[in-house]
């Protein structure tokens, strides 16, 4: 399915540093990310934690959408998702190449 370009630009990137990663007890799958968007911190549930170990993902820059409504998960409001390739089945953290600082706008 396409969307239009002015759809498309409607979409806010962001860069952020992940603070803190918890398993979200009676999930498998989730974490809950307390993560650094530079003037503001935010809480962003993700589907990963089968893959990865808090450890993986504290200190990582990863991209978030970070305009999407919010949504409450397992009790916990998200406030973004989390953007991750997918290799053999598997999650890959997309980060920028260099380090940037926590909130910058991909454009």
């Amino acid at each position: 399915m396409n969307i239009s370009f002015e759809d498309f630009k409607k979409i806010d990137l962001r860069i952020v540093r992940i603070e803190t990663a918890e398993k979200i007890e009676g999930s498998q799958k989730l974490f809950k990310l307390e993560v650094d968007m530079g003037e503001e911190k935010r809480t962003v549930v993700s589907g990963v934690a089968e893959y990865y170990s808090a450890e993986d993902l504290i200190g990582k820059e990863v991209i978030i959408v970070s305009n999407l409504e919010p949504k409450t998960i397992f009790g916990i409001e998200s406030h973004g998702m989390v953007l991750f390739a997918k290799k053999e089945d598997k999650p890959v953290i997309i980060k920028p190449e260099e380090e940037v600082v926590p909130g910058t706008i991909i454009s």
